[in-house]
């Protein structure tokens, strides 16, 4: 994009909220924050001729959250975060300097959803949630709408999921096909609330966007369509139910088709050859809900060759029976959250051998007292996409277990605050490599401590964190200190702060690294709803052994204008 278009855009933006400012009765007000910020960096190394900068050397960014409201019923929510650096991926051709090419550079993010009573509109950046099985997590560029006159639902989104990317096997970019997505669905009832929908969703690979193929990854196409019922059988009992089935193409330059009359009755809605699938799901949920007390179940099923096309990924061929439930006691000061279920997987007998576990989670938090909280978690959870290729085989179990006290307490002059908190993580994960899985272990211990000055405007930090991350073939240990210092002046408008830290790091056998950090920082409010930052870093990082006499000096200034309205 131009310069000039850039600097006019910022230019209208805060035109318009200038102009809407002025008029305290206007039917037309707007509720948000825009930013403008601006960001140097530059570096220096010695005997680390390969070290590579972690930030561009000048960026320049705009973000803006706001909705403009007009009247009762039309409101506008809009989100701008656009930069002025060039996408990281090789491109099949350079995009042109068009505002349609720059707001689809995937640094970019704009987005305008439009909605007026029972209608809302989805502009530019999205992620169509329908329901479990069928889309929820991919977001797309594009165009959606939902409506929901009275008790009729109808909503559709269409875009673009992934920009094509060239591969290239120098720099390890494996690349990608432009990637569309279309979801619609119809039914009857809220869309937050009870309904009963059809939900439809199609994927597609273009296989003519890219000059040369993308290493491991094959051009595909899915559909998935799901009926989901959702039900309020009392007030606090709610009942959810949904069964999906998909098509799913997994290389549509594959050349060997099916001969069967009904599949080639779908070739006008999906490309069929050797490589699809067709696979069926189920997920039941049951649960009642209270201000105090709630408790749940759900049974899921998800079959071996089940894709839901609008999620990136699921765990495939699995049976999960799960209870949930989460209780208040105490008069509210003491919460308990848990859910504990089984898993099996290899239902259809697609792998060599079948496991069961456990899958649960549990938090308590409870306020003792006025000065003293304690929040407790543990987790256990596991993933795996059930692929035979290790070279895109996903699998991994983690074990994951914190404890976080917090005390506060008041002096004459000073408010105290300390918060700790430890964990241990146990991660298991299949290797490619070795054809195996490596266990990882991680110990975190960390201590915060502030102390907030009653008659000054003087705060105060003390930080200190060890970490202990062993595998079978490696280890890294760490131990970090820091403070922070900020004051107040010339009425409190302007707040400059003083940041040390340093860190040892110890991998494997050789010698500690030791890295320093300094940042300096200073916001100055201009007026109620404007404000100036300011920001210097310094990393110093000087290695031991592993990189020997090696030193690098980062440096990194960061400029913002914020404006509240």
């Amino acid at each position: 994009m131009k310069v000039s278009n850039y600097i006019l855009a910022i230019v209208l933006i805060f035109s318009s909220n200038y102009l809407i400012s002025q008029e305290k009765e206007n039917p037309i007000t707007v509720n948000g924050n825009i930013g403008l910020f601006f960001d140097t960096y530059n570096y220096s190394e010695e005997n680390y001729a390969t070290f590579r900068p972690k930030y561009p050397s000048n960026e320049l960014r705009l973000n803006a959250n706001a909705t403009i409201q007009i009247g009762e019923y039309l409101s506008i929510p809009f989100g701008i975060s656009i930069s002025n650096q060039k996408t990281l991926y090789n491109l099949p051709s350079l995009p042109e300097e068009n505002l349609i090419d720059f707001i689809q550079n995937p640094r970019n993010d704009i987005s305008i959803n439009p909605e007026y009573k029972w209608i809302k509109g989805y502009l530019g950046s999205q992620t169509p949630n329908y329901s479990t099985l069928t889309t929820g997590d991919t977001p797309i560029f594009g165009i959606g709408i939902d409506l929901n006159p009275k008790k009729l639902i109808f909503s559709t989104n269409y875009g673009l999921s992934q920009r094509a990317i060239e591969s290239d096997a120098t720099f390890n970019i494996v690349g990608a096909y432009k990637q569309k997505i279309l979801a619609v669905r119809i039914g009857y009832g809220k869309i937050d609330g009870p309904k009963f929908t059809l939900n439809f969703v199609k994927v597609k690979d273009d296989i003519n966007s890219v000059i040369n193929t993308p290493l491991y990854d094959d051009p595909i196409e899915g559909i998935t369509f799901s009926p989901l019922l959702e039900l309020k059988i009392k007030e606090k009992l709610v009942f959810k139910t949904e069964t999906a089935a998909s098509i799913f193409t997994s290389n549509l330059n594959n050349t060997f088709t099916v001969n069967n009359s009904f599949i080639e009755s779908l070739s006008s809605i999906i490309s069929i050859n050797a490589s699809s699938k067709a696979d069926i799901s189920h997920v039941s949920s049951l649960e009642w809900q209270s201000k105090k007390f709630t408790i749940g179940g759900e049974v899921k099923y998800i079959g071996p060759g089940f894709i839901p096309v609008g999620y990136r990924n699921i765990e495939k061929d699995i049976l999960d029976y799960k209870l949930k439930s989460s209780f208040k006691l105490f008069k509210d000061k003491t919460s308990i959250n848990g859910m504990f279920g089984v898993r099996t997987n290899n239902v259809q007998n697609t792998n060599l051998q079948s496991t069961k576990r456990v899958i649960s989670n549990i938090n308590v938090f409870s306020q003792i007292s006025d000065a003293f909280s304690i929040n407790a978690n543990y987790s256990n959870f596991g993933f795996n996409n059930n692929e035979i290729n290790n070279i895109i085989r996903v699998e991994m179990i983690n074990n994951s277990f914190s404890l976080s006290p917090s005390y506060n307490f008041q002096s004459k002059k000073i408010s105290h605050q300390i918060n700790a908190n430890g964990s241990l993580n146990i991660f298991d994960q299949f290797d490619a490599l070795s054809n195996a899985f490596v266990a990882t272990k991680s110990k975190n211990f960390s201590v915060n401590y502030n102390m907030m000055f009653k008659e000054i405007p003087l705060n105060i930090n003390f930080i200190s964190l060890f970490f202990n991350n062993e595998m079978p073939s490696s280890s890294i240990k760490m131990s970090n200190y820091g403070t922070t210092v900020s004051y107040k002046f010339f009425d409190k408008k302007l707040s400059p702060s003083l940041g040390l830290n340093l860190a040892n790091i110890t991998r494997d056998n050789f010698t500690t690294d030791h890295r320093l950090g300094v940042r300096l920082k200073a916001k100055y409010k201009i007026n109620k709803k404007l404000r100036f930052n300011v920001s210097y870093r310094l990393n110093n990082y000087k290695y031991g052994s592993s990189k020997p006499n090696a030193i690098t000096n980062e440096h990194r200034m960061q400029f913002a204008l914020l404006q509240n309205f």
